[in-house]
């Protein structure tokens, strides 16, 4: 499985490794016969990640094992495989992520925040779909007039996305050059603190507004994928924007989940 990982891991893309690190867990040690690693034992690794995480991770880490056993079986190890037939799971979180209404944007841009500068990034991430990740990284040399061109967003898939920038975000960005003075020699636009900080901030931000949702730097990019929505833009364009190759996490994750008010 290690060789397996070595040679077939891609930057980016750490479910594979990770996928290694939890079947050690499992396992609990850094050696395990072929002949052990029978059906009901891949079942109950299985049952292990749906326990231990939530979303499309077990699902993930699942299908990596399952192609270290497939190369495994090719090889030889195996005369049947032992996961053929055992298919990935995901594990759906029972609790609905919450997502900002056009309201709810506009009360944020009117309320003052403890912290400006996560203000500025989260407020960036409305507009944009940038994750935490992708805004903590962001580089002034990504960023070229009305044009963001990231590497950033999007590494599993390798793809590179550009964004035309909202005027609220390029409005952002030139009071974040401004203050930088030099930004070429500043290099990052941000300098934010932990993603726990960071949500410790937000959460005293969304303390100071009228807005009673449990509000996480993620919802950001909920919200940027359901507004837009909302404006009839086709799936194929949110999941570009998103930094998606196909338009499955669209249909799938960032979606509505609960009704606008009926009335209005």
């Amino acid at each position: 499985f290690k060789e397996y990982v070595e040679l077939n891991k891609r930057e980016g893309n750490r479910h594979l490794e990770s996928s290694l690190t939890q079947f050690k867990a499992f396992v609990g040690n850094d050696f395990i016969s072929p002949v052990d690693i029978t059906s009901n034992f891949c079942k109950r690794f299985r049952q292990y990640l749906l326990d231990k995480f939530t979303g499309e991770t077990p699902a993930n880490y699942y299908a990596r094992f399952k192609w270290a056993l497939n190369a495994a079986t090719s090889d030889g190890y195996f005369r049947v495989n032992p996961t053929a037939n055992i298919a990935s799971k995901s594990n759906p979180s029972t609790k609905l992520k919450e997502h900002l209404e056009v309201e709810e944007y506009i009360e944020l841009l009117n309320t003052p925040c403890l912290n400006q500068e996560v203000k500025d990034a989260f407020i960036l991430s409305c507009y944009t779909g940038l994750r935490w990740i992708d805004v903590k990284k962001l580089r002034w040399e990504d960023i070229n007039g009305t044009v963001l061109t990231t590497r950033i967003i999007q590494q599993k898939t390798g793809h590179p996305v550009t964004l035309t920038l909202h005027p609220i975000a390029k409005a952002i960005l030139k009071k974040r050059e401004q203050l930088a003075n030099t930004p070429a020699s500043e290099n990052v636009v941000f300098h934010l603190p932990s993603q726990d900080g960071c949500n410790k901030a937000l959460g005293q931000w969304i303390d100071f507004t009228n807005i009673k949702k449990y509000i996480t730097w993620s919802c950001a990019r909920l919200s940027f994928s359901i507004l837009l929505k909302d404006k009839n833009v086709d799936d194929a364009t949110i999941a570009y924007l998103l930094g998606h190759t196909t338009t499955r996490q669209v249909q799938k994750t960032y979606k509505r989940y609960r009704p606008k008010n009926q009335e209005e």
